[in-house]
């Protein structure tokens, strides 16, 4: 009996609980990041909502310059791109799943964008959902690794020649100066002084 009542007791604390969790709105935004290794690549991002009473959406920039990249009103069907962006975002989809497609993307445009949904009740509110990391890179990765490793080949064997052209040059000055020794010695001939023995002279001696 004290079983069942205290499993009462937890469902009436825990369902409302778990009723509201069940209809908590939704915000949901992928690819969490999206990797290009080519510029005038294009992105898509697809974000959507479960919230009731939206009214507008906006995609915008969280990092280095902070723009409203779109600006799209859905009572009048009406849509802002920044001047940046002119001719190189769409949208497709209907209220509240759109995918965006940014085209021509270059390296400035890395950087992180999130979608902010517009709310009217209980008063005008803007809700944002999670970002995309777009990083735009200026070839391939593997292809610049290739570079690298190339370049420092390179200079390997530039370094390599260097220095056997070094103990070639060292080698032969070497071989040069014990050469100029020997001929030295060879001409070098020793000075003889010749001693001749005479008799002391003495004037006055008698013979």
């Amino acid at each position: 009996m004290d079983l069942m009542l205290l499993w009462l007791i937890v469902a009436y604390c825990c369902i409302p609980s778990l009723l509201a969790i069940k209809d908590e709105p939704i915000l949901s935004q992928s690819p969490p990041a999206i990797v290009l290794n080519q510029l005038n690549s294009t992105a898509e991002l697809h974000c959507s909502t479960t919230h009731e009473n939206v009214v507008a959406l906006y995609l915008k920039q969280r990092y280095s310059s902070k723009r409203e990249v779109l600006y799209l009103y859905f009572k009048h069907s009406t849509t802002t791109i920044h001047p940046d962006y002119k001719q190189r975002v769409s949208v497709k989809g209907k209220c509240c799943e759109f995918a965006i497609v940014l085209t021509e993307l270059q390296i400035g445009d890395s950087d992180g964008y999130y979608c902010e949904w517009v709310l009217t009740e209980p008063r005008i509110n803007q809700v944002q959902s999670t970002e995309t990391l777009i990083i735009i890179r200026d070839g391939d990765p593997e292809e610049e690794c290739n570079k690298q490793r190339t370049i420092h080949h390179v200079l390997f064997m530039i370094s390599v020649a260097i220095t056997v052209t070094m103990f070639i040059i060292c080698a032969g000055l070497l071989i040069w100066r014990i050469q100029q020794v020997k001929q030295s010695n060879k001409r070098y001939t020793p000075y003889k002084v010749h001693q001749r023995s005479h008799l002391p002279h003495c004037p006055n001696s008698r013979r």
